[in-house]
């Protein structure tokens, strides 16, 4: 199946979205492989006021992404996450400009992210879309597999 011959939507959801949940638990999942060292912190949890994007292919969610606002005129990319069988595909490119409308829609001024060293793909995604590297913020300072990005919007 190719992005050009099947028909993506991008559309903001509510937080408690039944079609977020396989997302979010495959997400979960993966970084738990990817990452099996024990941490000293409690992994963040996306606040209430997020707001959530998904991307649906044909009518099947295959990727998403939450806006958390921060305090500071800040917000943050959370739960970013594209499935398997439709990476490589452009999917990651479509959603960041819409997750970077989002930020600012709550007025946002810097966007920013964590991800991880063992996550290459998604490094590259957030250079590409014009992230640039930052010290790493609490509570991802206190682990050196953090890797943190920040954007002007």
């Amino acid at each position: 199946m190719s992005t050009e011959s099947t028909t993506m939507e991008i559309v903001e959801v509510a937080p408690a979205d039944p079609r977020l949940v396989p997302l979010v638990g495959a997400l979960r999942a993966e970084l738990d492989a990817r990452y099996p060292e024990e941490i000293d912190f409690e992994h963040p949890v996306v606040k209430r006021a997020a707001r959530f994007l998904l991307v649906l292919a044909g009518g099947a969610a295959i990727a998403c992404c939450a806006v958390q606002p921060l305090d500071g005129g800040e917000a943050e990319l959370k739960r970013m996450y594209v499935d398997p069988a439709w990476r490589g595909r452009g999917v990651a490119r479509r959603l960041m400009p819409e997750a970077e409308r989002l930020a600012a829609h709550t007025g946002a001024s810097v966007f920013k992210l964590e991800t991880g060293v063992r996550q290459p793909d998604a490094i590259a995604v957030y250079e590409r879309a014009g992230f640039t590297r930052i010290p790493n913020y609490p509570p991802y300072d206190r682990w050196d597999l953090s890797v943190c990005y920040a954007k002007r919007l």
